[in-house]
């Protein structure tokens, strides 16, 4: 038996039988070791180096510095924190002679092939330490270029975000860069640290820093623009023991609004005003609208208390920001209330226009957490079981975790895609921008619509129109209309997976419920037809895992997750069916036909194994948990004809996962992690191992134990 833990650590061994416990557990052990703490907000100097569309940072020297001579010398830098000890691979192209020092030390040197080739990408394995890690680039400029290409090898799953180096810069966003007048022959002893002074190195850093300006210049922020209006946003701090009296003054040369909190409080066409407020204790916000005039934009506030100077706060946390005041605009037209905007969760797409600083840098929020606020598939379907739990459990405050989530990821989408064009790639919910495979949109997607049951949240049925537009008109097919991946250039090109029937059929299935679209019901029903001449396999009565088309054959390796997908999905599709759809019994053939496979594989201990028909490769968590979603899916509706085997099958596999593979605070093991694909089974045996508390599991354990206890609760047994 696989053993990740003695047996009185099991989730078993604590609370026994008890389903509705171990699901809470679950979920609450997920919740707390991701809490809702969203993105992080830092300024960026517009100037700063673009990103690529593969987001790896292009440090092209020569934009910055065209008429430096052949073998000026360049420097870039920037840090990245990491939570964690680790190695992340990175990729390296070279518009001319790079060295790389990691922490202070050299790395890599390129090479004669990385110099007279910037398509070669080389590939670098990278030791990062827990904290802040310096990457110091030093660049010569040849005929060729200068400059390099640097950033992660894979920025769709793992995204790394450069930050600036120097106390003077402490949480902006962006490489720095600088030219050498002579060669600064960098050793390990004199890169210097990321947080010492700027001015104390003998170079000129760019994009350089800019001065502050006074809160009220928005001719230099924004320029002269007659009839614009724009919104300044800050804060005051009332202390509990004063009498609560905030006098603001100020002069404008336009017309200007100004609120405290909701309230309208003056509004001047031109010269002076003058109010004087009793208010609470605490923190209350400033919103001006100041219109542009004919001769100036600007205006003057300051505030008292008790006949002392106040001082205006930041608002909210952003890193970076040397003023107490941001800046929205330039706009044609005035926003309807304008004390709404007093958050960083907004976006104005019909201008383009998002927060700013005193200094004209740009807010912009990044994705710096490792799950909550983040758009992929994995947590798709871990969001899908946090709501089911939430429901099943009477757990409110589990559904609003999943509503923020989601909402983090659906609020910012319009900045997100205006982020990307900005800066070159998105720092946020990059898979969604992206969104060239059924991976980036399908299983979000489909939790997203889960939600939209309760929440009725517009903004989810806005973009789960874009995504099923992306499915039913873009996503690549053969010829015959099944969905493949074209993915040219990558290992992966012109195959067919299993798991594409997970990421898109659970959404199209939604999608119809929502919409009454039958169209997407019907091609849902139409890929699970398409797709088993391809993958199923008729002796074992499982699936494949991959079809290659560049060799015609499938793998032919019954791999656990795969099948999972496969039988989980079409559980999701039999569900909506309607009753007379002229497909519906030919899929409760297929349902039927792999029941009874996966029912003849299931291991010895309960567990279905990594390798569905290799016993010595290990018992693996969330395929084993598919299998019991299904199977109890299958008699409470009807599915199956002979219920006992499957009842006897569903309970050993719900023990036996809460006896060996959920310990008693809620870990998961026996996850297997992402996979690729391989013809040989020894690749998903050997190579493609587990993880703990992996999100490809995670939801759907919860999922099968919700399933498992209405079977328990709810299905009157023949």
């Amino acid at each position: 038996m696989q053993t990740y833990f003695e047996c009185q650590e099991s989730i078993h061994y604590q609370q026994g039988h008890h389903v509705p416990t171990i699901i809470e557990t679950i979920a609450n052990k997920y919740i707390s070791t991701n809490p809702p703490s969203g993105f992080t907000f830092r300024t960026i100097h517009p100037d700063t180096c673009k990103q690529m569309e593969d987001g790896r940072s292009d440090l092209n020297l020569n934009t910055s510095f065209p008429e430096s001579p052949l073998g000026s010398y360049g420097y870039a830098y920037a840090m990245v924190y990491s939570n964690q000890e680790t190695v992340t691979e990175l990729s390296l192209s070279c518009y001319g002679p790079a060295r790389i020092f990691v922490n202070g030390s050299l790395f890599y040197r390129s090479t004669m092939a990385d110099d007279v080739n910037v398509n070669h990408h080389k590939l670098l394995n990278v030791p990062l330490k827990r904290g802040w890690n310096a990457f110091f680039i030093t660049l010569i400029k040849t005929s060729s270029g200068f400059g390099c290409r640097f950033g992660s090898s894979n920025s769709k799953w793992f995204p790394i975000h450069f930050l600036s180096p120097f106390q003077e810069r402490t949480g902006m966003g962006g490489w720095v860069y600088a030219l050498g007048n002579v060669p600064h022959d960098y050793t390990d002893r004199t890169v210097p640290a990321v947080d010492s002074l700027e001015v104390e190195t003998d170079l000129d850093w760019f994009p350089r820093l800019q001065e502050s300006t006074s809160n009220s210049s928005l001719s230099t922020l924004f320029g002269a623009h007659y009839g614009k209006l724009a919104y300044a946003w800050s804060s005051v701090y009332l202390d509990e023991d004063s009498d609560n009296l905030l006098h603001l003054q100020g002069t404008s040369d336009g017309t200007i609004q100004l609120w405290v909190d909701h309230e309208l409080v003056v509004t001047s066409e031109h010269g002076a005003f003058d109010v004087t407020l009793t208010l609470s204790a605490g923190k209350h916000d400033i919103v001006i609208e100041s219109t542009c005039s004919e001769k100036s934009w600007n205006y003057h506030v300051f505030a008292e208390m008790n006949s002392t100077s106040l001082d205006f706060r930041l608002p909210v946390d952003i890193k970076g920001m040397r003023s107490p005041w941001l800046y929205l605009g330039p706009l044609d037209e005035a926003i309807e209330k304008p004390a709404s905007i007093r958050t960083l969760y907004r976006f104005e797409p019909q201008e383009n226009v998002y927060w700013k600083s005193a200094e004209g840098y740009s807010v912009r929020p990044y994705l710096e957490n490792e799950l909550f606020a983040k758009w992929n598939y994995p947590l798709g379907v871990t969001l899908y079981g946090l709501l089911q739990a939430g429901r099943e459990l009477g757990r409110a405050d589990i559904l609003a975790y999943v509503t923020r989530h989601i909402d983090a990821c659906t609020q910012l989408y319009a900045y997100a895609k205006w982020d990307r064009d900005t800066y070159g790639y998105p720092a946020i919910n990059h898979q969604l921008v992206e969104l060239n495979m059924l991976d980036d949109c399908g299983s979000f997607g489909s939790a997203m619509l889960e939600a939209y049951e309760t929440n009725k949240n517009p903004t989810y049925l806005t973009i789960a129109h874009t995504i099923a537009d992306y499915i039913m008109n873009t996503q690549e097919r053969k010829e015959n209309g099944v969905f493949y991946r074209q993915r040219d250039g990558e290992y992966q090109t012109n195959t067919l997976w299993a798991d594409d029937l997970y990421m898109s059929t659970p959404f199209l299935t939604r999608y119809y419920k929502h919409t009454g679209d039958i169209r997407c019901v019907d091609e849902a029903a139409r890929q699970f037809l398409l797709f088993k001449p391809y993958l199923y396999i008729p002796e074992l009565q499982a699936m494949s895992h991959v079809y290659d088309f560049k060799y015609e054959t499938a793998t032919y390796v019954p791999w656990g997750r795969g099948n999972g997908w496969v039988i989980f999905s079409l559980s999701e599709l039999l569900a909506v069916l309607p009753q007379d759809h002229s497909k519906r019994p030919e899929l409760i053939q297929f349902f039927r036909q792999l029941a009874e496979g996966y029912l003849k594989l299931q291991g010895v201990n309960g567990l279905w194994h990594q390798v569905l028909t290799d016993p010595t490769s290990y018992e693996e968590t969330s395929c084993t948990a598919m299998f019991i979603y299904a199977f109890s899916r299958g008699i409470r509706y009807g599915w199956l004809d002979e219920i006992a085997p499957y009842k006897k099958s569903i309970a050993s596999g719900w023990e036996a996962l809460t006896k060996i593979a959920i310990d008693a605070t809620g870990n998961i093991y026996g996850v297997c992690r992402g996979s690729g694909y391989s013809f040989t089974p020894a690749y998903y045996k050997e190579e493609l191992g587990w993880i703990l508390n992996d999100t490809h599991g995670i939801g759907i354990v919860m999922l099968s134990g919700i399933e498992f206890l209405k079977l328990q609760t709810r299905h009157s047994y023949k």
